[in-house]
């Protein structure tokens, strides 16, 4: 093979032997280690590790807050169906974890939403485990006052309902 340039063979045999190729080229190799690569693999895997924790706190805070928000939604549409129906109720099972509305005939007119299902969100009422809250044709709650807690995880959010039916969120 004089006079030409070697085939991949003889150039993999020359460097194989640490030495320096033939005809003035560089031997220069690319890439990484596997021990380079395992140590950024577990310097990656110990990162994440770390930033799990607040990453599920800040999930769970925007899924309860998200429930909270739907619930609140809900009940003041409760009031704007009394005013257009002529009364309505706001139904929540907490051992279901989920709510609707009522008209004044019994009917459903929204719903039921299922907090678990949707958010993955426990729903909790004060004072029994059903909770209904009337509006008349005027929109006012009679003894409508209730507090629901929703909870996933360590984040809890809440709404509570005054006697005459305003919703205030926490």
């Amino acid at each position: 093979m004089a006079g030409g340039p070697p085939s991949f063979v003889s150039l993999r045999y020359s460097c194989a032997r640490s030495e320096a190729p033939p005809w003035g080229m560089r031997y220069d190799i690319r890439g990484f280690t596997l021990l380079e690569l395992v140590l950024v693999l577990l310097l990656a895997a110990i990162l994440a590790g770390l930033a799990w924790p607040p990453l599920a706190r800040a999930r769970d805070g925007a899924l309860v807050r998200a429930a909270r928000d739907e619930l609140a939604v809900t009940i003041a549409r409760t009031r704007s169906s009394a005013l257009a129906r002529g009364g309505a109720t706001f139904v929540a099972e907490a051992d279901a974890d989920r709510f609707w509305i009522r008209d004044a005939g019994g009917d459903t007119v929204a719903g039921p939403v299922n907090v678990r299902a949707r958010y993955g969100v426990g729903l909790e009422t004060v004072g029994g485990p059903v909770a209904e809250l009337r509006y008349d044709a005027l929109g006012i709650g009679r003894l409508a006052s209730r507090t629901f807690r929703l909870r996933r995880g360590g984040a809890e959010a809440g709404v509570t309902v005054s006697s005459y039916g305003r919703v205030r969120t926490w």
